[in-house]
């Protein structure tokens, strides 16, 4: 069978800009197409507090050590590679930084608080209106003037790496600079928990409580970000019940690359892995750098791979604060295996200049 391609026309890159910060002011469903066949554990290389074992809120599993929650700014440009803190992190969001360069990670911890995460890097707005639909601490480097702006306007619990929670990161050696801000997960939720507590935490949908074996329909998803440097792929592995995380910079010339835990040496599984359909825009950028605007409310069209399973679905977010939620074409929301999920918000289509390809493979 030839893959099914969900295709953006491309353009040429002429040149790829490293996102920095600016220096601003501060401030019962129907039947899916297969069932999975799905085990997943939770592991943790740190500790906050330890009550009695209950379900992780954002990945339903069982876990006896949580919060606060906090979300944390990751690199993805070829100079930020490989990143510390992927594996263990509950949920990891993946959106464009700037206009069609480089893609960049958010982070949501609770359940764990591995000892190394970064490159750290600068907020922009959408990802702050997706800190707001969490109780999180949102740690960063930096923003833009518009991320600046969302983080007063929506009370984000801000810690910023570079205005006033110095102290929370390091450089290191191995690394030029802006690419080599680190921080300790447990420093920034000591931090958090000092200064805002502990809120409770909701999960934003519901995991099933049994699942049933089955091979998934397509194997592959490769999401191709832009065509010099970030090609990423997701491969199922039935030998660990979940989805390979793959990379691949086409200007090294070393093809696709398995993802690692730089804390655990074990490679990066998602459960779930989400892709969210949003419209993108420019920005107007005095400095030049293509902010864009990014769709986090509202609703669209989603693709679910959830385990083995796949859903051809529809996201909703209210706004305020809101959670986002997912749900099949007869309104029922669907539920997610229990594990890491990552949710990748790409272009719905509308623009015809950006370089996304989305393809499925057997």
């Amino acid at each position: 069978m030839k893959p099914l391609r969900y295709v953006v026309p491309a353009v040429a890159i002429a040149s790829l800009l490293s996102a920095c910060g600016q220096t601003a002011a501060k401030s019962s469903s129907p039947a899916p197409i297969n069932q999975p066949n799905h085990t997943a554990k939770a592991t943790t290389t740190g500790i906050i507090t330890s009550p009695p074992s209950r379900l992780d809120p954002l990945t339903g599993l069982k876990t006896t050590h949580h919060g606060p929650l906090v979300s944390l700014m990751i690199e993805n440009s070829e100079y930020g590679r490989p990143q510390y803190g992927l594996s263990s992190a509950d949920i990891v969001y993946e959106a464009y930084t700037e206009h069609f360069y480089y893609s960049r990670f958010m982070l949501l911890y609770w359940g764990h608080a591995p000892k190394q995460v970064g490159p750290v890097r600068s907020a922009r707005p959408y990802f702050v209106s997706l800190v707001h639909e969490w109780p999180a601490a949102y740690a960063h480097a930096g923003a833009s003037n518009p991320g600046y702006t969302s983080i007063a306007q929506d009370h984000i619990h801000n810690l910023d790496l570079d205005a006033g929670a110095y102290n929370l990161g390091y450089r290191v050696s191995f690394r030029p600079a802006p690419h080599n801000l680190f921080s300790n997960m447990a420093s920034i939720m000591q931090s958090a928990q000092r200064i805002w507590g502990n809120p409770t935490v909701t999960g934003h949908w519901p995991f099933v409580t049994q699942v049933t074996s089955g091979t998934p329909r397509y194997q592959t998803i490769t999401m191709e970000w832009n065509p010099i440097n970030t090609i990423e792929q997701w491969r199922w592995d039935s030998a660990v019940n979940g989805w390979t995380r793959w990379v691949n910079d086409p200007k090294a010339g070393n093809g696709y690359v398995q993802v690692m835990g730089m804390n655990s040496g074990k490679p990066v599984v998602a459960s779930n892995v989400v892709i969210q359909y949003t419209t993108e825009n420019n920005m107007y950028d005095p400095a030049g750098t293509g902010w864009i605007s990014v769709q986090t409310r509202g609703q669209g069209k989603a693709l679910l791979f959830l385990g083995s399973r796949m859903y051809h679905a529809t996201w909703k977010n209210n706004g305020s604060g809101t959670p986002t939620h997912f749900y099949l074409a007869n309104g029922k929301e669907v539920a997610f295996d229990p594990g890491q999920t990552w949710i990748e918000i790409v272009p719905n289509g509308q623009s015809a200049s950006n370089p996304f390809h989305l393809t499925l493979g057997q």
